[in-house]
């Protein structure tokens, strides 16, 4: 059986099953969902250019904007910045996962994705928000932020203001847009880059690498008497370095490719 887990954070408290249809679920083989249309390319401004930054396979990459704002680019995502972004246009294009650290200023310091639009003047977030997934999620971490749709929804278009301990979950294939509550202290743990993996099993290992580095899962084989990681701890590790560890110890093979991971029991 080819089975591979959409990226969901384990620490949120909704029933499974609902949060696996919003954001995109557990797929069998031979099932395959629709990729949502937009692109980058057609989220940007005409006439204006952007500098690209591509995050590493299995890697943080790290940025500091021309107005010092910074950004923590996750594995294989894309960040696309104006050229005149230090001349009053601070609105980026993400396509993956990022974190970000807005510098205040008077002028508005926006995110767009195919899904949503984050507005700020000065605080932190997270947004997760895959072209290739239906799912997206916006995290916040200090100040206030506007989360709305970046696409016209024939249901709803209001904006959800957030605040310390809030997020948004989404789905543009169900056009859903809710805002929901998290636990801070699990981003500020991801922010710490220490991943520590405790009681998990092959499913729940994959869950965990997916929210944390970025990519995309798939399993293969029988994985029903790999032994359970009782807990492991990784500092500043890359996703090669998790692989090789988890690998000896769940007796698996491993294979990365872009932003996929396939694991062979």
């Amino acid at each position: 059986m080819l089975l591979k887990s959409d990226t969901i954070s384990r620490y949120y408290s909704w029933p499974d099953a609902f949060i696996l249809l919003l954001v995109g679920g557990i797929v069998l083989s031979g099932c395959k969902t629709k990729a949502p249309e937009n692109t980058t390319v057609k989220l940007q401004t005409p006439g204006t250019k952007y500098i690209t930054y591509k995050g590493q396979t299995g890697r943080r990459t790290n940025i500091t904007l021309p107005d010092s704002s910074h950004v923590i680019l996750n594995s294989l995502s894309v960040l696309e910045v104006p050229e005149n972004y230090q001349h009053g246009n601070r609105a980026v294009i993400l396509d993956g996962d990022a974190f970000f650290t807005v510098t205040p200023s008077t002028d508005t310091f926006t995110v767009t994705s195919d899904k949503l639009r984050a507005t700020v003047l000065g605080t932190s977030f997270k947004m997760r928000s895959f072209s290739s997934q239906h799912g997206a999620t916006v995290n916040l971490l200090t100040g206030k932020i506007r989360v709305n749709k970046s696409y016209h929804s024939a249901s709803d278009n209001q904006p959800e203001i957030l605040e310390r301990g809030q997020m948004i979950l989404a789905n543009n294939d169900i056009d859903l847009m809710e805002k929901e509550t998290y636990h801070p202290e699990e981003l500020e743990t991801w922010l710490s880059d220490t991943l520590t993996i405790k009681q998990a099993n092959p499913m729940a290992v994959s869950r965990i690498l997916e929210e944390w580095f970025g990519v995309e899962i798939e399993m293969r084989g029988d994985a029903t008497k790999a032994r359970i990681i009782t807990e492991a701890a990784f500092y500043n590790a890359s996703l090669e370095d998790v692989l090789s560890n988890l690998s000896a110890q769940q007796d698996f093979k491993y294979k990365i490719s872009d932003n996929k991971v396939v694991i062979t029991f």
